[in-house]
């Protein structure tokens, strides 16, 4: 079964900046939400029930929540078009890896805590004909009904010898970007720096925040296009100062961060909204950010391309396709 996709294609630049965080960080503390300690969530009833200040006090930092909260920002901001980064995705997909069609991103949400697993989303958002393009000679492998092995491989090294040998690592992906109509994907993986790039069999492209200011291009060496995203973009600068106000909310136990924590007025619009919504459950506080969204910032538009039924990221709070 297969339905018209409601594509959302950006119309207009970001303009607010306060509106722009508050898109941003409800990416983060999604990210947050479903990386915390999934025992001390069930105990407080689930990721639906769990309030903002609960929070707070069961989150706790680690080394990759960066990383964590820059795949749900990123995956959130390819799916909205975001205009400093669905170009670049569209470059790589379209000249490097050859897909036709409007890119998409699947996140493969196995957390890396093994936390959380949203893996049902990417069987969802996947159709029986999808294959991923490993880069080898010969016919690319199907994907669908790999997604239970790539998980099974991401949590035992014994199952990992299930996979082909072409996409023997596609297990480490973060993302999947591609084209629902064309029905290819590529295994993504998204690093905090270059050097923490690596090559494995079945990972295409590297994506990557970058100081410099260089655009796609084949690395041999690794064996993967890199992606390098402008530090100074407006992406990663609203990223920084989102991810920002939502660490020293959870520093604050979701009260308002004191100074100088944060000093600037539109950070501070942010938090105070948030930390006064505290007793609210989160997902309820990420639903009530959707109408704060500046208007015009993603605009539907019907398109002839069909997907899967049940495509829509299971976990997105604020619906980016209709």
């Amino acid at each position: 079964m297969s339905h018209k996709l409601s594509l959302a294609i950006q119309s207009d630049e970001v303009g607010e900046s306060v509106r722009a965080r508050y898109t941003m960080t409800s990416s983060i503390l999604r990210a947050m939400l479903y990386s915390s300690n999934r025992n001390m969530i069930t105990a407080l009833g689930g990721p639906e029930k769990i309030t903002l200040e609960q929070l707070a006090r069961v989150y706790q930092e680690g080394t990759g929540d960066f990383g964590i909260c820059f795949e749900y920002a990123l995956h959130d901001s390819i799916r909205a078009r975001h205009s400093s980064i669905y170009p670049i995705i569209e470059d790589v997909l379209h000249s490097f890896c050859k897909i036709k069609g409007n890119p998409e991103s699947i996140l493969f949400g196995i957390e890396k805590n093994g936390n959380l697993n949203v893996v049902e989303t990417a069987r969802n958002s996947l159709t029986d004909d999808a294959r991923v393009l490993a880069g080898k000679v010969g016919k690319p492998p199907f994907l669908k009904h790999r997604v239970a092995v790539l998980e099974r491989a991401f949590r035992s090294v014994k199952h990992r010898d299930r996979l082909p040998q072409s996409i023997s690592g596609l297990w480490q992906a973060d993302l999947f970007l591609g084209s629902p109509t064309a029905e290819q994907w590529v295994g993504t993986t998204l690093k905090v720096n270059r050097e923490e790039l690596k090559q494995a069999p079945g990972l295409r492209v590297g994506i990557f925040p970058s100081k410099t200011k260089e655009g796609p291009k084949r690395d041999e060496a690794k064996n993967l296009i890199i992606c390098p995203l402008p530090y100074r973009s407006d992406f990663m600068v609203l990223f920084g100062a989102s991810f920002q106000i939502a660490k020293q909310l959870m520093h604050a136990n979701a009260n308002m961060p004191k100074a100088p924590a944060l000093v600037y007025e539109d950070d501070l619009a942010v938090a105070e909204w948030l930390s006064a919504r505290r007793k609210f459950p989160v997902m309820a506080i990420l639903e009530a950010l959707h109408p704060l969204m500046q208007p015009g910032l993603i605009k539907a538009d019907q398109s002839a391309e069909s997907v899967a039924a049940n495509n829509v990221n299971a976990f997105a709070p604020m619906p980016l396709i209709d």
